[in-house]
């Protein structure tokens, strides 16, 4: 088997213990039916035949596959009711999501924040939240993260990540301490494939910004001195329990810019050609001066430019941070 297909079998088994333990409490026919489309799923792994349409024999769709990967068949061979059903939970798991964003522009103790989150298809696996402080005068944190993975399987493990961080993000705990501890939890909750990047940011109103990164794209710096990334990465969450993350702090003076980003702008690419850090600044540059909700447009608007009409291939999310006073 290949990592994909050992990821699947692990979630298989593990969901065939659940219900088999249910099943036996409550032999309820729905129960019955659900442990025996697991068990044939897991049959269909040992042989080779996973992830082909039991009907027609093509590929089934990998977001059909991360929604169930007990299904034995193909979107287009779905019977009506089928496709209705599968709809109405995309909608419902994209309208819950939608739910735990935060606010789209705000200011707070001398700053301002805005950010543009579009996801590829319904769900999306990129991570973007603000955690107003409890007493004033605590300073404001920004999480920023990209879950590894695209459509329903992505997007669970970005609802998880939006919970951990709300329970462990406090005013005196260092970012690299949160990103420590965040490590820890997330790779112990999901499977071994299962990874992602994140960078977290800490304002305080005497103008300082702490910046911790869990092999997150470098965050972009607009100042008096030009456009540049600001270095300093840890390994992304989930890899290694063990992993150890490093603080950075940052002095920006009113109207500077940090402008963090999913690897969706960057890496969107045009006949082999990826957009690039290099036109990611300059498009920060041209526009830095801007109030943040268009800047951050035409930051997007940019890399639709280079795209030429060409689809993007990832979610995008992009944040920008401005030092008001």
């Amino acid at each position: 088997m290949n990592p994909v297909e050992e990821v699947v079998r692990e979630r298989l088994t593990e969901r065939r213990e659940r219900l088999a333990a249910l099943a036996t409490d409550h032999p309820e026919g729905e129960l019955v039916e659900l442990l025996r489309r697991v068990d044939q799923a897991l049959g269909r792994l040992e042989v080779g035949a996973w992830g082909l349409c039991a009907v027609c024999h093509v590929a089934i769709e990998p977001d059909l596959l991360e929604i169930d990967p007990a299904v034995s068949v193909c979107f287009e061979c779905l019977s009506s009711e089928e496709r209705h059903a599968l709809e109405r939970d995309l909608e419902s798991a994209a309208r819950v999501q939608r739910a735990l964003l935060p606010a789209r522009h705000l200011t707070h103790d001398g700053w301002e924040v805005a950010w543009l989150w579009e996801p590829k298809g319904a769900v999306s696996g990129d991570h973007v939240d603000l955690l107003g402080p409890e007493i004033e005068g605590d300073p404001l944190h920004l999480i920023l993260g990209d879950v590894a993975g695209k459509g329903v399987a992505a997007s669970l493990l970005q609802s998880h990540l939006h919970a951990l961080f709300r329970a462990l993000t406090v005013p005196d705990l260092p970012l690299a301490d949160l990103l420590a501890r965040a490590n820890r939890l997330f790779g112990g909750a999901t499977a071994s494939a299962s990874y992602a990047t994140l960078v977290a940011a800490r304002l305080t109103d005497d103008g300082a910004l702490e910046l911790a990164n869990a092999g997150h794209p470098r965050p972009l710096l607009a100042d008096r001195r030009g456009v540049r990334p600001v270095e300093g990465s840890g390994l992304p969450l989930g890899l290694f329990a063990g992993a150890d993350y490093i603080g950075h702090r940052l002095e920006l003076d009113p109207g500077d810019v940090l402008l963090l980003y999913t690897d969706g702008w960057t890496e969107a690419a045009k006949d082999g050609e990826e957009y690039g850090v290099g036109r990611a600044a300059a498009a920060l540059r041209q526009a830095a001066s801007r109030p943040l909700p268009e800047l951050l447009a035409s930051c997007r608007d940019d890399m639709e430019h280079f795209l030429g009409g060409e689809p993007r291939p990832d979610d995008l999310t992009l944040v920008a941070v401005r030092r008001t006073a």
